[in-house]
């Protein structure tokens, strides 16, 4: 069963309004914990996320499911090769997704990763369309024209196509596609997609311990702790993020959902200094603007009246 049905359709959840503040506050303030280890290599860092977070999500299992019932779930898990299959592919993209993140911190395209996550609920509408067969009213479709305006404006001024945003926006929006068709819990579908990669992770992680064996500089205290802590960094909010879902209504955790770029926005120009331009401005006011249609759209849709 899913771990993020919404179990408690009450708009004005205390609890849900909570957690899922928790977990877009933690994502928001996440660039801050990257640029603290901007030093380590993109790849490297990758690993160790991947290897720690496999880890504290085992943790995670173990309290929130008996013995018993997670190794039967595991246990059906691995017997789906059909299922399998798509964690490897839901794998692939979710670790992509995190590696170009982490590149993009540690390089200064903070920005880029804020227009990624905003663009990311638009090519959500599109995939719906393309693959899945939804329908959208022409207010929706006006508000996806908007936002598409917005990026080509961007590109196009600038004369630098934004792959950053693109990819982060595409790889995150085709890994909720795959997690939507597969039925499986948030929790356990991602320990099970650290653990098909974890050989390549642990693989890499030992070639390069090996090598640091060898006269490669190896990591000091403080770096190494706060590689161990990426675990918790990856799967808290997540959690939080699962237990709002499970008690708010999609539309409110899909406007609440849009603080995360907000606050990386705020921070990656008033923080690290990053240039926003007059490009920037049309781009971003065109994407803000397509949200508020296509939400306003969503809360009081327009209906055909006869007569």
């Amino acid at each position: 069963m899913s771990e993020i049905q919404t179990d408690h359709p009450v708009e004005n959840n205390t609890a849900g309004i909570a957690y899922a503040l928790g977990a877009f506050i933690l994502w928001g303030l996440a660039p801050i914990y990257f640029k603290e280890l901007s030093h380590v290599p993109a790849l490297e860092f990758l690993g160790f996320r991947m290897v720690w977070s496999f880890i504290f999500l085992i943790i995670l299992l173990f309290f929130r499911r008996s013995l018993k019932i997670l190794i039967q779930e595991i246990g059906q898990t691995f017997a789906n090769k059909k299922l399998l299959f798509m964690l490897f592919l839901s794998a692939v993209l979710i670790s992509s997704n995190w590696l170009v993140f982490i590149w993009a911190v540690a390089n200064n395209h903070v920005m880029e990763t804020s227009l990624g996550y905003f663009i990311n609920p638009l090519v959500n509408v599109a995939l719906g369309m393309l693959v899945l067969g939804e329908r959208l009213s022409r207010v929706k479709l006006i508000a996806v024209g908007i936002a598409t305006f917005g990026v080509i404006y961007l590109i196009v001024a600038q004369g630098i196509f934004p792959w950053v945003a693109l990819y982060l926006a595409g790889s995150f929006a085709l890994y909720g596609l795959i997690r939507k068709k597969v039925v499986i819990g948030a929790i356990l579908g991602l320990w099970v997609e650290m653990l098909v990669l974890l050989p390549f992770a642990v693989g890499y992680l030992s070639f390069l311990n090996f090598s640091a064996t060898s006269g490669r500089v190896s990591h000091d205290d403080y770096t190494l702790f706060m590689l161990i802590l990426s675990g918790a960094v990856t799967t808290i909010p997540l959690v939080f993020f699962a237990s709002a879902a499970r008690r708010l209504p999609l539309s409110l955790l899909g406007l609440l959902q849009y603080i995360a770029p907000t606050m990386t926005l705020l921070m990656a120009v008033f923080l690290w200094g990053e240039l926003f331009t007059t490009a920037h401005m049309v781009a971003f006011s065109c994407i803000w603007g397509a949200l508020a249609i296509y939400s306003a759209d969503s809360f009081f849709p327009v209906r055909n009246r006869r007569g």
